[in-house]
């Protein structure tokens, strides 16, 4: 026995000193004598993982568990074993097994959760991630994992309650300042927005939490910044991004124009929406008429494979290459991105959802742009140009982002026209509308709800008796949201309504008929919003400012020719929404300039938008092939 504990004691000292074979040396001595020790074959197991030996680590651990099968830390170790290996399916019976010989066990739930995510299967993880984050009420890494998931089912509300549970005794880190930044327009008044505002606009981003700056670079879109509180946000981005990356070289090689090249151009597309989604209809009608002779078009889907659609069809019906990337990381996907040859890759997600900027980070291709994803920039070095025109940037943006701005000769946002349904879905009286009441449809997001929006809306129903906001929610349950955040500004119930989004092109454009005016957010103004309310001929007011946020509908209304509701203070704002809710001729005047400025201004020409991008697009690659090494 004295042998054996010396052997025993022996190992572990090899093993804790990373001598790895020469604690499996000892620790074989001691199985050779008793060869039914569980301890001594999991040892040798994890010890067989650690040296990347899967296959003699695994025999050794269902040794152990032979030898003692109720031991729920072999069974963990089993499942860390095939999780390391991709055999998810594997690594989940694992940890299954775990949780159930040992209920408080938070590293089998999350692991369990994060096996069942590995293979695809999210809703699943959801109650191992519930139970775990019960038992472990201050753990963050499940707090954060769990609020992910709940986010992904659309849960905001749950996401946000549970966030207001977990905050009071958190210590403030990135996660939780991006967290509570993404909150602020969830919660009901202000105090989010003044507490983490601030705190994420200048929080000293390390290594490592380049996501979290990356979430302050999007959502300052949406707040009342300064450009130059903007620049330092992408700068911050960019710094922790580069520390990130550390010294791989770019994918990409130099430049090189069509004629050098001898071969069209070879166009990348960039995005989570080549599907039926706004952003994948549009561009869509631009794909399709690319000129094939100059041009050869791939698009890289960063979906997962369960949304495709009869749109991703049609995309890869006329793409020269459709390349998912969903199940590659970021490093991977900007590989095969550059093994591709692609001449100038085109992000079209920005930081917006679903979007992977990280895969720019490696410069996959020798000219990159960004477009469409969001009113902003991404805040990377490695993406020389954001696409936008002579309206939606003053001419000194070039000093408030990394991006050099490359404008388009027309207007910088795709408009699709879209013939509405011959009946609304619902009548005025079917939403609590009476026929008469001036109706101010506000379809959007939560996320542009500013205070400074609801405030100005406020003053705007006090001045207009009977008026009404009408809001469209993309799901009827965020309506109690979308009143808690309402009603905490001053504005009453009976002044708010919804309408119902019926995700219909035909359907959703017939909407507009129950409205008068749209009242375009501020600061983040509207885009494919917009564009949808002058297809239907009606006034949209818009507070235009100096960040490109702030422009997009003036760019809209400017390349229209139509700039009569265009306000340069929030007081103009206020009194051109009043004026045209109570002059009726006036509104319709500007309701049938629109229509008749639509046809003739060229915005909904989709070949001569198709032009302008390839010439913008030729045009930044000559830039780049001029540009010194």
């Amino acid at each position: 026995m004295t042998g054996l504990r010396d052997l025993l004691a022996s190992a572990a000292q090899n093993a804790a000193a990373g001598r790895v074979d020469d604690a499996l040396a000892k620790y074989r001595g001691v199985l050779k004598r008793s060869p039914a020790l569980a301890e001594v074959h999991y040892n040798v197991g994890v010890l067989l993982a650690r040296k990347g030996e899967p296959a003699a680590a695994e025999k050794s651990l269902g040794e152990a568990l032979r030898l003692k099968p109720s031991w729920p830390q072999a069974h963990l170790a089993l499942g860390h074993l095939y999780f390391r290996q991709a055999r998810y399916a594997d690594a989940e019976r694992a940890f299954v097994r775990a949780a159930t010989l040992s209920p408080g066990s938070i590293e089998a739930l999350f692991n369990l959760a994060t096996s069942r995510d590995r293979q695809r299967r999210w809703g699943d993880a959801l109650p191992s991630l519930k139970e775990a984050r019960q038992i472990a009420p201050d753990n963050e890494e499940i707090w954060f994992a769990l609020r992910g998931h709940l986010l992904l089912f659309h849960r905001d509300e749950e996401a946000f309650d549970d966030f207001r549970r977990f905050e009071p005794n958190a210590a403030l880190s990135a996660r939780i300042v991006a967290a509570g930044l993404l909150s602020a327009r969830i919660a009901p008044g202000t105090d989010y927005e003044t507490k983490y505002l601030p705190l994420a606009l200048d929080w000293p981003y390390q290594r490592g939490e380049g996501a979290y700056a990356a979430v302050t670079v999007a959502q300052a879109q949406y707040f009342d910044v300064t450009r130059e509180q903007l620049l330092r946000i992408y700068q911050a981005h960019d710094r922790v991004r580069q520390a990130e990356r550390g010294s791989i070289a770019d994918f990409a090689a130099p430049p090189r124009t069509a004629e050098a090249a001898g071969r069209p151009i070879r166009i990348g597309y960039l995005s989570a929406d080549f599907r039926s989604h706004v952003m994948g209809r549009l561009m869509l009608e631009v794909v399709r008429r690319h000129d094939t002779e100059r041009f050869a078009v791939h698009a890289y889907s960063l979906a997962v494979r369960e949304i495709e659609d009869d749109v991703t069809a049609q995309f890869r019906g006329c793409c020269a290459g459709f390349h998912r990337l969903d199940d590659v990381d970021d490093a991977r996907a900007a590989r095969l991105i550059a093994d591709d040859g692609i001449d100038i890759l085109v992000d079209l997600m920005g930081h917006s959802g679903s979007s992977r900027p990280t895969i720019l980070l490696y410069k996959p291709a020798p000219v990159i742009i960004t477009h469409l994803g969001n009113h902003g920039a991404i805040g990377l070095r490695q993406v020389d140009f954001k696409l936008t025109d002579a309206h939606a940037d003053l001419p000194d943006a070039h000093r408030y982002q990394i991006e050099a701005p490359l404008a388009l000769d027309g207007c910088v946002l795709p408009f699709r026209r879209v013939a509405a349904a011959p009946e609304t879905p619902v009548t005025r009286a079917d939403v609590g509308l009476a026929p008469e009441a001036p109706v101010f449809g506000v379809f959007v997001s939560l996320l542009k709800l500013s205070p400074r929006c609801l405030a100005l809306w406020k003053r705007i129903l006090d001045a207009v008796p009977g008026s009404v906001l009408a809001f469209s929610p993309t799901r009827t349950t965020q309506h109690a949201l979308y009143r808690r955040r309402v009603e905490s500004f001053g504005i009453a119930a009976e002044r708010i309504a919804f309408i119902p989004w019926a995700l219909d092109d035909a359907l959703d454009r017939a909407r507009y008929r129950l409205v008068d005016v749209v009242l375009d957010t501020l600061p983040y103004t509207g885009g494919d919003t917009s564009a949808a309310a002058l297809d239907m001929g009606v006034p949209v007011v818009t507070r235009v400012g100096e960040r490109q946020a702030e422009r997009m509908t003036y760019s809209l209304l400017a390349h229209l020719g139509v700039t009569t509701t265009v306000a340069h203070s929030d007081d103009e704002y206020l009194a051109i929404a009043c004026r045209l809710a109570r002059d009726r001729p006036w509104r319709d005047a500007i309701a049938a300039e629109i229509a008749a400025a639509l046809p003739r201004s060229g915005l909904a020409d989709a070949d001569r938008y198709t032009r302008s991008l390839e010439t913008a697009y030729e045009r930044a690659l000559a830039l780049k092939a001029r540009a010194p090494a």
